[in-house]
């Protein structure tokens, strides 16, 4: 099988990473503040915040709540944050784990709510994003990179936009995580939620969020934390006040692993591996009568390759791939139905090629062979 779905998760995980869980399922799972269980390497929390911090550039480690991803992170600022009665900015770039929050605080009248198009290119003008901020705004929610395009929005410039007017940002990292340079304090954010799974390397069920000094948010969820334990209401401070709970330390060690991984390895490695290969299938597939192609914003991760081919819908696309030539691609919406419109690709969706670190040139020819055969029969 060659994979090409890494954009919802990554597949094959660094070896270090499958070691590491390994390893951790070997020995009782503890916790050494509920236990007083030592652990031999050590308190892999503690660590595991501290390598996010490097990665994201976070001075304070502790500012870093670990939970179960970006779902739950994003849910954990738009319900804990006081936006009743006030006005809500989000870009068509969002990923439905911020539009149905939203909406369903629209829907209950609770806020209300702008949504700034991009372009056809997926690319989001900062000047919409002023224009849509009135006096009342308490929240803009913006996607760092689109997980359709791959295109990057330029959150250090909106994130000054959203302070002159006294409104939090809230940025949405799953996609831009691993792949591009975060710079969370020099950037001046106010939340930034982020997934493990996916360029993290991390197991499923791995992420969380980064919240700036001195802010506050209700907790999603309260419950045990195996400190304090005589205390009837939730202990109070970063992080112990968001992390209610068994944690599920397998996954946090995944994601340890996973981000020391990228930290060795270097964002710029990285990077310029998936661009390579993005060259390699857009060169070759660019100029397909009836091929259309959807990366192409002025700012991009080179994360995916996105496409359509006249009169055959991307599901049966997908079939095609997975059946005949055992190629795993991701078809449809992508939970990003907003962004289908502006780019032209709604109702049906596109197709979309994700690709890894892990992902070699070999495996790409047999793709582009592969959408050139598809592409050849005439409907």
């Amino acid at each position: 099988m060659i994979y090409l779905n890494n954009g919802a998760t990554s597949f094959p995980k660094p070896q270090c990473v499958i070691d590491a869980v390994n390893d951790s399922l070997s020995i009782p799972s503890h916790h050494g503040v509920r236990t007083g269980f030592k652990a031999d390497i050590g308190d892999h929390v503690l660590l595991c915040r501290e390598a996010l911090s490097k990665l994201f550039n976070v001075a304070n480690p502790l500012q870093i709540v670990l939970g179960s991803g970006s779902t739950e992170a994003l849910n954990m600022v738009i319900n804990g944050i006081d936006l009743d009665g006030g006005h809500v900015v989000m870009t068509s770039l969002e990923h439905n784990s911020v539009i149905r929050p939203l909406k369903r605080l629209e829907f209950e009248g609770k806020i209300e709510l702008t949504i700034v198009d991009s372009d056809e290119h997926a690319n989001i003008a900062q000047e919409n994003i002023r224009l849509a901020m009135r006096t009342n705004t308490k929240l803009v929610a913006v996607n760092h990179c689109s997980n359709v395009t791959g295109a990057i929005a330029d959150i250090e410039k909106i994130a000054i936009i959203a302070h002159e007017f006294g409104a939090y940002i809230l940025v949405d990292a799953s996609q831009s995580a691993g792949n591009v340079p975060i710079d969370f304090d020099g950037w001046d954010l106010d939340f930034m939620a982020f997934t493990g799974h996916k360029s993290l390397y991390g197991i499923q069920g791995t992420g969380g969020l980064v919240v700036k000094e001195g802010l506050y948010i209700k907790p999603l969820k309260v419950g045990g934390t195996g400190i304090h334990s005589d205390n009837l209401f939730q202990p109070e401070g970063f992080p112990i006040h968001y992390e209610a709970g068994t944690p599920n330390n397998p996954g946090i060690i995944s994601l340890l692993a996973g981000v020391n991984w990228v930290l060795e390895t270097g964002l710029e490695k990285i990077y310029t591996h998936k661009k390579k290969l993005f060259d390699l299938i857009y060169s070759e597939l660019k100029d397909i009568e009836g091929m259309t192609c959807y990366n192409l914003s002025n700012q991009n991760s080179f994360t995916n390759f996105c496409f359509n081919i006249d009169h055959i819908v991307p599901e049966e696309v997908g079939y095609i791939l997975d059946s005949s030539f055992d190629i795993l691609v991701r078809t449809g919406l992508h939970c990003a139905p907003l962004l289908l419109k502006p780019i032209g690709a709604y109702p049906w969706g596109t197709v979309r090629a994700s690709y890894s670190y892990f992902t070699t040139e070999e495996e790409i020819h047999v793709f582009i062979d592969a959408v050139k055969q598809i592409a050849s029969v005439k409907r």
